[in-house]
Protein backbone atom coordinates (compact mmCIF):
# COMPACT_ATOMS: atom_id res chain seq x y z
CA UNK A 1 0.00 0.00 0.00
CA UNK A 2 2.67 2.39 0.56
CA UNK A 3 3.28 2.24 -3.11
CA UNK A 4 -0.10 3.20 -3.82
CA UNK A 5 -0.05 5.79 -0.58
CA UNK A 6 2.75 7.31 -2.62
CA UNK A 7 1.72 7.70 -5.89
CA UNK A 8 -1.62 9.63 -3.69
CA UNK A 9 0.41 12.39 -2.72
CA UNK A 10 1.04 10.94 0.38
CA UNK A 11 4.91 9.54 2.32
CA UNK A 12 5.51 7.60 5.00
CA UNK A 13 7.60 8.82 7.73
CA UNK A 14 10.91 7.16 7.00
CA UNK A 15 11.14 8.02 3.49
CA UNK A 16 10.63 11.74 3.95
CA UNK A 17 14.12 13.14 4.10
CA UNK A 18 15.45 10.72 1.59
CA UNK A 19 12.45 12.18 -1.03
CA UNK A 20 13.08 15.33 0.23
CA UNK A 21 16.95 15.33 -0.51
CA UNK A 22 16.42 13.61 -3.91
CA UNK A 23 13.28 16.37 -4.66
CA UNK A 24 16.23 19.36 -3.97
CA UNK A 25 18.41 17.64 -5.86
CA UNK A 26 16.05 17.24 -8.60
CA UNK A 27 14.83 21.42 -8.31
CA UNK A 28 18.72 22.20 -8.38
CA UNK A 29 19.46 20.18 -11.35
CA UNK A 30 15.91 21.90 -12.84
CA UNK A 31 17.07 24.40 -12.22
CA UNK A 32 20.86 24.83 -13.84
CA UNK A 33 19.14 23.17 -16.60
CA UNK A 34 16.57 25.94 -17.13
CA UNK A 35 19.99 28.65 -16.38
CA UNK A 36 21.90 26.64 -18.76
CA UNK A 37 18.77 26.66 -21.61
CA UNK A 38 18.10 30.63 -20.42
CA UNK A 39 21.95 31.55 -21.25
CA UNK A 40 21.92 29.66 -24.25
CA UNK A 41 18.71 31.38 -25.73
CA UNK A 42 20.18 35.10 -24.17
CA UNK A 43 23.63 34.22 -25.75
CA UNK A 44 21.46 32.61 -29.31
CA UNK A 45 18.99 36.20 -28.95
CA UNK A 46 22.11 38.67 -28.54
CA UNK A 47 23.87 36.95 -31.80
CA UNK A 48 20.26 36.89 -33.96
CA UNK A 49 19.82 40.77 -32.83
CA UNK A 50 24.09 41.26 -34.00
CA UNK A 51 22.90 39.46 -37.22
CA UNK A 52 20.03 41.56 -38.06
CA UNK A 53 21.33 44.69 -36.74
CA UNK A 54 24.56 43.92 -38.77
CA UNK A 55 22.29 43.36 -42.32
CA UNK A 56 20.55 46.33 -41.44
CA UNK A 57 23.32 48.49 -41.23
CA UNK A 58 24.78 47.32 -44.52
CA UNK A 59 21.19 47.32 -46.34
CA UNK A 60 21.36 51.50 -44.87
CA UNK A 61 24.84 51.45 -46.03
CA UNK A 62 23.75 49.92 -49.55
CA UNK A 63 20.50 52.24 -50.10
CA UNK A 64 22.67 55.61 -47.96
CA UNK A 65 25.16 54.90 -51.16
CA UNK A 66 22.52 54.19 -53.92
CA UNK A 67 20.63 57.93 -53.03
CA UNK A 68 24.20 59.56 -53.26
CA UNK A 69 24.59 58.18 -56.60
CA UNK A 70 21.15 58.99 -57.62
CA UNK A 71 21.56 62.56 -56.35
CA UNK A 72 24.67 62.62 -58.03
CA UNK A 73 23.49 61.83 -61.15
CA UNK A 74 20.18 63.95 -60.88
CA UNK A 75 22.75 66.88 -60.26
CA UNK A 76 24.73 66.35 -63.01
CA UNK A 77 21.97 65.90 -65.34
CA UNK A 78 20.29 69.14 -64.00
CA UNK A 79 23.86 70.80 -64.34
CA UNK A 80 24.26 69.53 -68.51
CA UNK A 81 20.81 71.09 -68.76
CA UNK A 82 20.75 74.45 -67.18
CA UNK A 83 24.34 74.71 -69.20
CA UNK A 84 22.66 73.62 -72.62
CA UNK A 85 19.49 76.09 -71.54
CA UNK A 86 22.44 78.73 -71.38
CA UNK A 87 23.97 78.34 -73.90
CA UNK A 88 20.66 78.33 -76.40
CA UNK A 89 19.67 81.39 -74.61
CA UNK A 90 22.86 83.04 -75.62
CA UNK A 91 23.02 82.01 -78.84
CA UNK A 92 19.15 83.32 -79.17
CA UNK A 93 19.66 86.36 -77.57
CA UNK A 94 22.77 87.09 -80.34
CA UNK A 95 20.47 86.43 -83.17
CA UNK A 96 17.94 88.45 -81.50
CA UNK A 97 20.81 91.66 -80.83
CA UNK A 98 21.72 90.78 -84.86
CA UNK A 99 18.32 90.95 -85.77
CA UNK A 100 17.79 94.30 -83.81
CA UNK A 101 20.80 95.75 -85.46
CA UNK A 102 19.86 94.92 -88.94
CA UNK A 103 16.53 96.06 -88.86
CA UNK A 104 17.67 99.23 -86.45
CA UNK A 105 20.15 100.07 -89.81
CA UNK A 106 17.43 99.53 -92.32
CA UNK A 107 15.51 101.94 -90.46
CA UNK A 108 18.57 104.46 -89.87
CA UNK A 109 18.69 104.37 -93.96
CA UNK A 110 15.12 104.95 -94.52
CA UNK A 111 14.78 107.90 -92.10
CA UNK A 112 18.05 109.39 -94.06
CA UNK A 113 16.51 108.84 -97.29
CA UNK A 114 13.28 110.56 -96.22
CA UNK A 115 14.90 113.12 -94.42
CA UNK A 116 16.92 113.88 -97.80
CA UNK A 117 13.42 113.38 -99.63
CA UNK A 118 12.28 116.26 -97.48
CA UNK A 119 15.43 118.64 -97.65
CA UNK A 120 15.25 117.96 -101.30
CA UNK A 121 11.25 118.64 -101.78
CA UNK A 122 11.58 121.62 -99.45
CA UNK A 123 14.63 123.07 -101.56
CA UNK A 124 12.58 122.66 -104.87
CA UNK A 125 9.48 124.23 -103.10
CA UNK A 126 11.69 127.26 -102.72
CA UNK A 127 12.62 127.85 -105.50
CA UNK A 128 9.71 127.23 -107.29
CA UNK A 129 7.93 129.69 -105.02
CA UNK A 130 10.97 132.21 -105.30
CA UNK A 131 10.26 132.14 -109.06
CA UNK A 132 7.24 132.71 -108.97
CA UNK A 133 7.50 135.26 -106.17
CA UNK A 134 9.42 136.77 -108.73
CA UNK A 135 7.56 136.72 -111.64
CA UNK A 136 4.31 138.16 -109.48
CA UNK A 137 7.49 140.88 -108.67
CA UNK A 138 8.44 141.41 -112.40
CA UNK A 139 5.17 142.07 -113.62
CA UNK A 140 3.24 144.30 -111.75
CA UNK A 141 1.39 146.61 -114.51
CA UNK A 142 -0.21 143.61 -116.13
CA UNK A 143 -3.77 143.24 -115.27
CA UNK A 144 -4.69 139.64 -113.84
CA UNK A 145 -6.00 137.75 -115.47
Amino acid sequence: MSTQADSYGTQSPGSTTANGAEASQSAAHLMELTARATEQWRADAKDEAAALLAEAREQCAGLLRAAREEADQLVATARRTATKTTDEARAEAYQVREQTAAVRQAHERDVARLDQIATDHREHLRRHLTGLLDQVNAEPDQPAR
